[in-house]
């Protein structure tokens, strides 16, 4: 490892790795329970194509929030890394999610006690299949995201998509978005698009042929795909880089983002929260929203949670998919105590140290009436779901949001003491 490269990895920050942990063996015991419930090979192929499927929404909608603007941009500056270097760093960066998702693979196509010796070859299939698809999506999305910067400045500075917003406008469709977001909003759709009929046209052309090998193309062209787009660029890959990442700053902290369409979350809107803690709830959220928006990413996990009930998978999987989805939501509050967002004195100013408990707890609850709201909307097409159900979740979403809000208070504000001492 050159020098460079060395130091960037010395200043890597360590503290937010329990969020991935966490909800990386979440996912891993769903992909096992999974795996547990199918027996023959081509079922685990289907699954493989599901898992597949949510995987380009995934990737689709989740690159720009988990990935941009990068926290560490001011550093790779003063290293100043050339495009190659960058390039390097950005596919890289991706490698510890490929791993996890190789190895949920691995465990769907081997993952087999009743018979593990059992068609090697058609489990070798299926793993190898689900890597590369799931690789070449995501870098596939990685790069389309990474080179949008420039694109999304001109339309934030009305140099481009002019008419189609003026005639949004005429016809009384004022969006909802700054100008700059319509090019992230075409690609979420067109990626998603695009790599879910790839995951069918593949399955289409392994049955016609009737050598289930094919279904490898459509994965190898994304693959080689994205590839040749990052070797493309790799000369001018650091002027991408860093618009991109100037854009997405100004799009999460630009002041002047109510003008053009992008409302803050308005202090009257907490209506629900006690005054005593109001303030502070609505610091929070505010933060939250601007640097890891969630209200995307929930629904696509509603949308996901839908597809499997439609599928009629059992109980366990529903159960641990749901968890999943309360674990996640509620891990978002681990950001809130990261010292960019939350500096230790002006948090004790603010409020004492059991307060933030408070707080953070009705910051996990906004998104309850959501799970609510989603269960009830199953329980018109399924008998699995009714009012017992409902009540049950929403009461397991009330204590994992209660019990995280006081692990992360014990873990910063609590620490005020020893801090300072």
């Amino acid at each position: 490892m050159s020098k460079p490269e060395s130091l960037l990895s010395a200043f890597s920050n360590k503290r937010l790795s329990v969020v991935p942990v966490i909800t990386g063996g979440v996912f891993l015991y769903l992909m096992a329970t999974l795996a547990l419930e199918t027996q023959e090979t081509g079922e685990r192929m289907v699954l493989a194509r599901y898992l597949n499927f949510v995987l380009c929404g995934f990737f689709a909608f989740v690159i720009p929030h988990l990935k941009f603007p990068d926290n560490r941009s001011y550093l790779l500056k003063r290293l100043n890394f050339n495009g190659k270097q960058l390039t390097q760093y950005t596919i890289t960066n991706l490698f510890p999610l490929f791993g996890l998702i190789a190895t949920g693979f691995f465990i769907i196509a081997f993952f087999d006690i009743t018979s593990p010796s059992n068609d090697l070859a058609g489990k070798a299939l299926i793993f190898v299949y689900g890597t590369v698809f799931s690789i070449g999506t995501g870098l596939t999305a990685m790069y389309h995201y990474s080179t949008i910067g420039r694109k999304s400045q001109e339309w934030q500075e009305g140099k481009k998509g002019e008419k189609m917003m003026s005639s949004m406008k005429q016809v009384g469709a004022i969006p909802s978005v700054p100008p700059g977001s319509f090019p992230s909003l075409l690609t979420t759709t067109s990626l998603t698009t695009i790599c879910m009929l790839a995951v069918v046209g593949g399955a289409y052309i392994g049955q016609i042929s009737g050598l289930p090998v094919i279904e490898l193309l459509p994965a190898v062209l994304l693959l080689a795909y994205s590839g040749g787009k990052f070797i493309s660029k790799t000369a001018i890959f650091d002027a991408h880089f860093y618009q991109t990442n100037a854009f997405y700053s100004e799009l999460f902290l630009n002041p002047r983002a109510v003008a053009e369409g992008r409302a803050p979350l308005a202090y009257e809107s907490l209506y629900w929260v006690p005054a005593r803690w109001k303030t502070g709830a609505w610091f929070s959220l505010l933060q939250l929203d601007r640097k890891q928006p969630m209200g995307r990413l929930l629904i696509v996990a509603h949308l996901v949670l839908w597809l499997l009930f439609y599928s009629g998978l059992s109980d366990t999987v529903i159960f641990v998919f749901i968890l999943l989805m309360i674990i996640g939501k509620c891990m978002a509050l681990y950001r809130l105590i990261s010292k960019p967002f939350a500096p230790l004195l002006f948090q004790y100013k603010m409020l004492p140290p059991a307060d933030w408990i408070v707080v953070r707890f009705f910051v996990n609850l906004r998104w309850i009436p959501l799970l609510a709201l989603s269960l009830w909307l199953v329980s018109l097409f399924s008998a699995r779901v009714d009012s017992g159900f409902i009540l049950y979740w929403l009461t397991i979403d009330v204590i994992i949001s209660a019990v995280t809000a006081i692990l992360f208070t014990i873990l910063h504000e609590f620490r005020i003491k020893t801090a300072y001492a």
